[in-house]
């Protein structure tokens, strides 16, 4: 019980920080605490799903499967949000591009569902770091 309370919560603080990176592409609920919660609180809960739904499909759940798993899930629940959602937004936005040295990404529009996915992986692999660097 304390571990799944400290998972809960650990998910949380990293769903929250990865999604207030992406403020041009998903806008959190910030006028109405009570939505910003319950969307941080379905996520956190979709992540703690991925292990048992995992268990149920005979699979182990290491590092890759979990991050395929979490990854997938968050995806579905995020596009599930940006539909029934009050005040969660998905938009599109144009990235201006970036050069380091001899690599150039040229300026492109990123459309919803792909700042979905790109958000979703992101998360997902960050709390899957976490999960390995606590040791089960």
């Amino acid at each position: 019980m304390k571990k799944g309370i400290k998972l809960f919560l650990v998910y949380s603080l990293i769903l929250y920080f990865i999604l207030s990176l992406f403020k041009e592409g998903i806008q959190l609920p910030d006028d109405n605490i009570t939505y910003l919660i319950l969307t941080i609180f379905v996520l956190s809960l979709t992540v703690l799903m991925a292990c048992p739904l995992l268990s149920f499909l005979t699979v182990k759940c290491k590092f890759p499967t979990f991050f395929l798993m979490s990854a997938i899930l968050l995806t579905g629940i995020l596009y599930v949000l940006k539909i029934f959602m009050v005040d969660f937004y998905v938009n599109e936005f144009v990235f201006k591009g970036l050069e380091l040295g001899s690599i150039q990404i040229k300026s492109f529009e990123v459309v919803p569902l792909l700042s979905i996915v790109i958000s979703a992986v992101a998360c997902s692999f960050f709390c899957t770091i976490y999960r390995e660097l606590d040791g089960d």
